[in-house]
Order: structure tokens, then sequence, then C-alpha cells
């Protein structure tokens, strides 16, 4: 089966620069997303906060094929005031590992890191209306399906300027353990909301979401400054 995300053709080099803060706060965090292509693989890569206090570095390798996409690896480290703090590595192609229950089996097909979203999305079918369900890698062997629906074109305007944008919500589903909890998790959960450039190749120009699971929270945003 081949993957669900379709190659947006990313420029070889292409920059971005975000910022990361809470919504009710004007200061934030920056973000630079650079994405290089290497032979059939587009090199996402993410540097995160400062090295005088919290820093992430995020390398993926998104591997390319006939017209679609899919997250080949994962590797992350964070950093304080230079030390490390963790890492993480994920590979998901060509490879097996051990499920719930002790079945020893692939990834699922298409499965996205968190962070693979940043280019992994761009290869959303953008009709208004259109829905998909999607395996986001979370650690380990753990996948968990979520909900994609592109909901509507709009116009928002971020610090890098006005811009014609598909909205696109985002909602982890529970429906394979129960119907009725998934409704209920529905009902407070807040939502996860996208918004990516309606040119190609469909750039993530803002993305809110909770900064914790309860209503009251704040919202946390990244969005594009440049």
């Amino acid at each position: 089966m081949a993957s669900p995300f379709r190659d947006p053709g990313i420029t070889d080099g292409e920059r971005s620069h975000y910022r990361i803060r809470l919504t009710e706060s004007a200061a934030g965090h920056p973000i630079t997303c650079v994405v290089d292509h290497d032979d059939d693989c587009y090199i996402s890569s993410l540097e995160v906060g400062s090295d005088q206090a919290y820093s992430a570095k995020v390398e993926q390798r998104i591997r390319r094929s006939e017209g679609f996409i899919e997250a080949e690896s994962y590797q992350a480290a964070s950093y304080y005031r230079g030390r490390t703090v963790s890492r993480e590595e994920g590979y998901f192609l060509d490879t097996q590992h051990i499920q719930f229950g002790g079945k020893l089996a692939p990834f699922p097909r298409g499965v996205m890191p968190l962070l693979g979203g940043l280019t992994l999305l761009r290869g959303l079918d953008f009709r208004r209306g259109a829905k998909s369900k999607h395996d986001l890698w979370l650690a380990f062997s753990i996948s968990w399906p979520l909900e994609v629906k592109v909901d509507k074109r709009m116009t928002i305007t971020v610090p890098a300027g006005s811009m014609d944008v598909w909205q696109v919500n985002l909602r982890p589903s529970f429906s394979h353990i129960n119907t009725l909890l998934d409704k209920v998790v529905s009902g407070f959960l807040p939502p996860f909301t996208c918004h990516f450039e309606a040119a190609a190749t469909h750039r993530l120009v803002q993305f809110t979401f909770p900064s914790g699971p309860l209503p009251w929270q704040p919202r946390a945003i990244i969005e594009l400054v440049a």
C-alpha cells in the first residue's frame, strides 16, 4: 500500500523561521526548519531554542518515491546549556518492532513522528472536507491513530504577513478502543489546528494546540516569522 502523503515538491534548501509561544504571551522561542534534498529523500532539520538555555535539534529523513513521501527515520536530542538532556531515534521503513501483545510487525504504512508533520502533512489532499486517518508515532513501538480533516480555506495574518491558507483540524482518535470513550474525549479535549499555505508547496504557516489536557489551560502557537 502506498504512503497516504503526496510529495509536495519542496525546494532544495528551503528555510523557514518560526517562533513558539503561549497565545497569551508575546515572547517566544525561535524555531528554524531547513529542508534539503539527499538523493531520494528530504532531510528536514529543526533547531529550537538557544545554546544559552534550553535547545533541541531534530533531523528527519523523509523518503520520496513515485510521487509520495513517508518517514524513514527520526533523530532528536535536547540540551540544557550545552549539556545533553535526552536523545531519541526511530527507524520506520524496512524494520519490524514488538507491538503490544508481543507480536513482531512493521510500523503502520505512513506512520508520522510528531514533528514529521511539518513535512508530511504538506502532502495532504487539500480539498474542503477531505478526511484521513494517520498513525502518529510517539516513542519506541507506540503509535496512535490521528484523525485529520481539511476544514476550509481562509486568510490569516502571522508575523511573516497575510497568507491564503487551508485550515486543517487534528484530533487523536480513541474509536479503536471504545466509541463512547472517543466521544467523551473529543468533548473536552481542546482542538489542534494547523494552517498550511494554500499555494504549493503548502508550507506550514501556523499551528495552535493545547499546552495541557484541560480546556482552561493556555493554548500554544507555532507561527511563521520569515
